[in-house]
């Protein structure tokens, strides 16, 4: 517990976090104990969520949903920004918070239960089995979170503007106008890691589906890819920004409809990249193997802050899965191969074979 020491009192008692003792990093919940789990305990506050969506633009908002219910519970403050949708009906939406897990997950499977070679090892304590949350909370997405629980949170839904001193650094003056705001959300809210306030809050920015067409600036002749470019620069510039705040931000993107070295660039301005490949009009959609799960959930950047190496998983294949409570990420087990070549009748050249071959004589 020596790294703790490193860290404040007054960030120490931040309500919904936690520090990491390997790094002295202090964490948050996503909303998700299965995506906290896979990050190594939550996301480091400071840093940039990457989410490329899938092509259905379902599970991205869901994932959103979920972050930003977290921080209502926790009483952190929240900034959302989409053009895409209002934002009104994202907060409408929020699942409302459980003190247990509305559906848990039985991986034993009733084979292993029935072993009696290893009966003496029934009684020992196994991973299967449900844990205590050291942060975060379970949720319901068949529950609405209740209106006065949101009122009482301090929540700032962004709008576009419309201003006659419109700045050259973008050729979409609104990616300027959202930094602006962000910025200024930090600073009256004295979320700068310089400010001397007695109890540290933290600040949530949920940004949907940034860069869609709905971003683009219509008044600008230029090429789209020209427009693709602001994100790059919105994601450098929103990256220095969280580093010096207590903040976090999700960014949530249409990968399928922008450039792939423009996606790069915006994962190498992240810390955290995650990639949502849904079966959905694919033809993965009716393989047996995958008829228990959703997508595939790719983690492409892991964050390193105060370590030389990142907690990646490495080529184990997640899947994430929507039940009709919760959204849950796995691991991707597939079944034994079975052998099919009883139903193949290769042709035999033995004389004491049973039929005969062209070549016998």
């Amino acid at each position: 517990m020596e790294e703790n020491s490193k860290l404040p009192k007054s960030v120490l008692n931040i309500p919904g976090t936690k520090p990491n003792v390997q790094n002295g990093q202090l964490l948050l919940s996503s909303g998700i104990p299965s995506l906290d789990e896979l990050t190594g305990g939550g996301f480091p506050v400071g840093s940039v969520v990457f989410i490329e969506e899938d092509k259905q633009c379902t599970y991205a908002k869901i994932l959103l949903k979920y972050f930003i219910a977290e921080g209502v519970v926790c009483g952190h403050s929240t900034f959302i920004a989409s053009q895409d949708m209002s934002t009104n009906s994202i907060m409408q939406e929020l699942p409302d918070v459980l003190s247990f897990d509305p559906e848990p997950d039985l991986n034993k499977s009733s084979n292993d239960m029935e072993m009696k070679i290893a009966f003496r090892y029934q009684k020992l304590p196994t991973s299967d089995k449900p844990k205590e949350l050291d942060i975060g909370h379970f949720y319901d997405l068949t529950r609405v979170m209740p209106r006065s629980t949101i009122e009482r949170s301090d929540i700032t839904n962004w709008s576009k503007q419309s201003s006659t001193n419109v700045p050259n650094t973008f050729s979409n003056p609104d990616y300027h106008y959202l930094l602006e705001d962000i910025k200024n959300k930090i600073q009256s809210g004295h979320f700068n890691v310089t400010d001397k306030v007695q109890q540290r809050s933290i600040l949530r920015v949920g940004l949907h589906a940034l860069g869609s067409p709905m971003w683009f600036d219509r008044s600008f002749t230029g090429l789209t890819i020209n427009q693709h470019r602001d994100l790059n620069m919105f994601m450098f510039c929103l990256r220095a920004l969280m580093r010096s705040a207590f903040a976090i931000a999700i960014v949530t993107v249409p990968s399928h409809l922008i450039s792939k070295h423009i996606i790069d660039r915006c994962i190498y301005s992240s810390d955290i990249a995650i990639k949502l490949q849904s079966f959905a009009g694919t033809e993965l959609e009716n393989n047996s193997v995958l008829a228990d799960y959703h997508g595939y959930f790719q983690l492409t950047k892991l964050a390193a802050i105060n370590s030389f190496a990142s907690k990646h998983p490495g080529s184990v294949e997640y899947v994430y899965k929507l039940r009709r409570k919760k959204f849950s990420i796995e691991k991707l087990h597939l079944p034994p191969g079975f052998d099919d070549s009883q139903n193949k009748k290769t042709p035999s050249t033995g004389c004491g074979s049973s039929t005969k071959h062209l070549l016998e004589f």
